[in-house]
């Protein structure tokens, strides 16, 4: 049980299904495209740059989960001016988490790492009950990480056994992993992180006061100041993609700059 959804009824068909996300990025001459699409979410971002620094960023949702989520991409601008060659933990300290989204900021983040090359990424996260499952996470086809999980820990491979996949993940990934392969393992523990959703059922009406949810006051821009009084959870935005991710169309200049990726 998450207690941050522990006020939504329990999913019965959670067991027999598999969570998954799509990430796309497009590298152009001085831009990246990027799309996510997954069970709760599907949103867009544009990167700009000079290849010294970011020169303009444009982001929206497609489908999300709450009616507050599209006024958080405003906060994505105070990125704009900082270079590229800046850690990431540095830009973090423009990012307050209650003035942003999470997952956007995720994506500007690996936007940037797709400066040098366009990229389709496929993650798979089986329903966990009982007995382990293999998550996994693959670029254009090829698998990068596969990993044996029980109650959010890794039990393979063995060098990674007992390790966990939430609380205290970057601590050890920052050292097992690097460049490419961290890239990768972040990836895959963002998309673990959502997949939790599908063990209740969250966007039935009527709409869903987000004050309902324990924990979550201060945790991002829908769920911090006003907008936790006032915001509610959006109706019908779960998608089952367990047969595969069927994406969602993005405004059309950011559809025209994805295709070089495919579909």
């Amino acid at each position: 049980m998450i207690p941050q959804l522990a006020h939504f009824a329990t999913n019965p068909a959670y067991g027999s299904g598999t969570y998954r996300r799509r990430l796309r990025f497009a590298a152009g001459t001085r831009t990246v495209h990027a799309q996510v699409d997954d069970t709760h979410h599907s949103y867009w971002l544009v990167l700009e740059h000079d290849n010294a620094q970011i020169t303009g960023l444009e982001a929206g949702f497609n489908r999300a989960p709450t009616n507050m989520c599209p006024g958080s991409v405003t906060g994505l601008q105070s990125l704009v001016g900082a270079r590229l060659d800046v850690p990431m933990r540095e830009l973090m300290t423009k990012l307050p988490q209650t003035s942003n989204c999470t997952h956007l900021v995720d994506l500007a983040f690996w936007s940037i790492a797709h400066i040098e090359g366009s990229a389709v990424w496929e993650i798979e996260v089986p329903d966990q009950i009982d007995a382990p499952v293999w998550i996994g996470i693959g670029r254009d086809g090829t698998n990068i990480h596969r990993w044996q999980i029980a109650d959010f820990r890794v039990v393979a491979p063995e060098e990674f056994a007992g390790k966990p996949l939430m609380s205290g993940f970057m601590r050890w990934a920052g050292e097992a992993f690097a460049d490419f392969s961290l890239l990768a393992a972040t990836m895959l523990q963002r998309g673990l992180f959502v997949a939790r959703g599908r063990q209740h059922i969250v966007d039935h009406a009527p709409p869903t006061p987000l004050a309902s949810a324990e924990g979550m006051a201060g945790m991002c821009w829908s769920y911090s100041h006003d907008r936790l009084a006032h915001g509610t959870g959006s109706l019908d935005y779960v998608r089952d993609f367990t047969d595969g991710v069927r994406m969602e169309t993005p405004p059309p200049h950011i559809d025209n700059g994805l295709k070089d990726t495919g579909s």
